[in-house]
């Protein structure tokens, strides 16, 4: 499918300082999520549409990620992990600390009691604080964390923490953004990763990438691009 899933909204008022609530069926799960469009925590309320793709993705994919452990960075309002844990992952749930009691209140809403110690929400700082965190992930997940120039170093040097040689990442980016440095970002990442496109959603220009660390042989030698194929993410570890 190269078009996104719509979400459905309706409005509430005083929920725990949330303004909409957010539904979106998807992998037979109907995820529940508050978001305050208006707010100073800026960009981190709202629902991208890379989380919403990154979803859809590993849906239409049929992803297996029970008994997974899972990382996700910059999650905003959580709904991309939510759906993980759903699906049967040991989540880590990453942001800066302002936007942790958000995905707290999401996961409390979404995650059934007797799954939330598979569950963590913590605070990560790119390029500072990844030292406090493994570096065994079987997934590391990121949607539209990829378009600032001055944060790509930072989110390559904590890729390279939390991944090992058998880590596979799936970043999702709106290429509508800011197409040229979101571009010049990957590229950016592709020296350090094996970084393949592997699906668009053309209605709203969101790109889907999957990337697994370079492997440092001698005689080695990579284009620094991007590869467009068809993988099947339902194989993680390859």
């Amino acid at each position: 499918m190269t078009t996104l899933k719509k979400t459905y909204s309706r409005v509430v008022r005083g929920d725990h300082g949330f303004t909409f609530k957010l539904h979106y069926p998807i992998c037979g799960f109907n995820l529940e999520i508050n978001v305050n469009p208006v707010s100073e925590l800026e960009f981190g309320t709202v629902i991208w549409d890379g989380a919403l793709g990154l979803c859809q993705y590993f849906d239409e994919q049929k992803t297996n990620f029970s008994q997974k452990k899972v990382i996700e960075l910059g999650a905003g309002t959580g709904m991309l992990g939510i759906l993980i844990a759903l699906l049967g992952a040991e989540v880590t749930i990453t942001d800066k600390p302002s936007l942790l009691r958000q995905i707290q209140q999401n996961v409390s809403v979404n995650i059934p009691s007797s799954d939330t110690p598979r569950v963590k929400v913590r605070a990560l700082s790119w390029g500072h604080d990844q030292i406090l965190f493994p570096s065994d992930y079987d997934v590391i997940m990121g949607t539209d964390i990829v378009y600032a120039p001055e944060s790509v170093p930072l989110i390559l040097k904590t890729l390279q923490h939390l991944s090992n040689e058998r880590t596979v990442i799936y970043l999702a980016s709106t290429m509508s953004i800011c197409p040229r440095v979101i571009a010049s970002g990957y590229g950016a990442l592709s020296e350090h990763f094996d970084s393949n496109l592997v699906h668009k959603y053309i209605d709203k220009d969101v790109h889907v990438y999957r990337l697994t660390r370079k492997k440092n042989t001698v005689g080695d030698r990579h284009d620094g691009g991007h590869v467009i194929r068809s993988t099947p993410a339902h194989t993680l570890n390859e």
